[in-house]
């Protein structure tokens, strides 16, 4: 039965019956990885792998959590001046939660014609 593990994207606790996989990362037909989904989508939009490794490499002295830190500080700081905004410029947020609605209206009557249409 094909159960997610819990592990990874992707990985479930299906086999193929009669099947000793030695490499439980790698396609014992092809021998490619497995879980390469998001690399496949990426080749097919014009992605190379070159650059995938040059942007893995990079990534990896990345320090996530500098950056984390970073964005939390922010998030805080930006938290505050919005109320402050919103208590000075009422008339400016009510135009823009308007803006907000209208659009989110215009977007779903757009899926639902689109979601009618006949390919």
């Amino acid at each position: 039965m094909d159960t997610p593990t819990g592990t990874r994207f992707g990985e479930t606790s299906a086999s193929e019956p009669n099947s000793a996989s030695s490499n439980a990362g790698v396609c014992s037909h092809c021998g490619q990885p497995l879980n390469r989904g998001l690399e496949q989508f990426l080749g097919k939009i014009g992605i190379s792998d070159d650059t995938l490794n040059t942007l893995k490499n990079s990534m990896q002295n990345v320090d996530v959590d500098e950056y984390l830190n970073t964005a939390r500080e922010y998030v805080r700081s930006g938290g505050e001046k919005a109320k402050n905004f919103a208590k000075d410029n009422p008339g400016k947020v009510a135009a823009g939660v308007a803006v907000l609605a209208v659009g989110a209206g215009l977007l779903l009557s757009a899926l639902r014609k689109d979601k009618d249409r006949d390919y």
